[in-house]
């Protein structure tokens, strides 16, 4: 029997095949499907850049960072990769008797649909339900600190599930936590939705750390840092700028959020 010894042969795949391998390449993947990497990809690829990766990702870095700068002109013009726009009743949009959503006034606000911290959780990965708990935590903190409110039927339309679904995922929470989400339910018919800004914000400036906030307030991580990052950005802008306007337009929040937040800068700060 002859045996052609130019025949090539596909090699075996010895990648690692475990769960958490597979879970890890997962991640990866989706972390690479950005407006950045489609440009870098255009510049080496397309366009004949020869100056290699580094220099192309600091170029489109910096042109993507005017870019934002340049359409960043009201709180709305400008979505990221992740993020998508939903009408949500104002806080001071009560219900009524016979009153019907389209009789309901709605604002325009920004959700996080997928986020970093999304992509990282992949590599665990965590269990459906507690992502979705996580994902009703981060959307209706966002709609309420651009001064607005998700319903239970929101929720569940986001999350692709029945509405007495996403209501177990909210008592859920509750049951966690000791905090009640500020769903619509919750802050108009209870009462008791807060985000709990000045515990946070409070807990910062006394010298503790993220992961110690967390536990004292039954917050994730990402919530802290959120409240975090928007405090330090507000406290910055109010020592260049007087107008609340103009402190909002800069960072996408709501006039009454930067408010809160400069309401909490210590006063030997100013």
């Amino acid at each position: 029997m002859n045996i052609n010894h130019s025949l090539k042969f596909t090699p075996r795949d010895t990648r690692d095949h475990s769960n958490k391998a597979i879970s890890v390449r997962r991640s990866n993947r989706l972390k690479g499907k950005t407006l950045k990497h489609i440009l870098i990809d255009r510049f080496l690829n397309l366009y004949g850049f020869e100056k290699g990766e580094i220099v192309a990702t600091a170029i489109i870095s910096d042109i993507l960072n005017i870019i934002e700068r340049f359409y960043l002109f009201h709180d709305h013009s400008f979505l990221k990769e992740g993020q998508f726009v939903w009408l949500a009743p104002p806080i001071d949009e009560f219900p009524q008797k016979a009153k019907t959503m389209a009789q309901t006034k709605l604002i325009p606000i920004i959700l996080d649909f997928i986020t970093t911290s999304d992509l990282e959780d992949m590599k665990i990965p965590l269990h459906h339900r507690e992502v979705r708990i996580k994902k009703c935590e981060r959307w209706t903190n966002q709609a309420f600190d651009q001064g607005a409110l998700l319903s239970n039927l929101d929720l569940a339309t986001l999350l692709h599930v029945n509405e007495n679904s996403a209501a177990e995922y909210v008592r859920e929470y509750y049951s966690l936590y000791g905090i009640h989400l500020p769903t619509r339910g919750n802050v108009q018919l209870i009462g008791g939705g807060q985000t709990h800004k000045q515990i946070i914000i409070a807990d910062y400036l006394n010298g503790y750390t993220t992961p110690k906030i967390c536990l004292r307030t039954n917050h994730s991580k990402e919530a802290v840092e959120r409240y975090i990052r928007d405090f330090l950005a507000v406290q910055l802008l109010h020592s260049k700028f007087d107008s609340i306007e103009t402190i909002s337009l800069v960072t996408r929040l709501s006039k009454r959020v930067v408010q809160q937040y400069i309401d909490l800068i210590p006063i030997d700060s100013f």
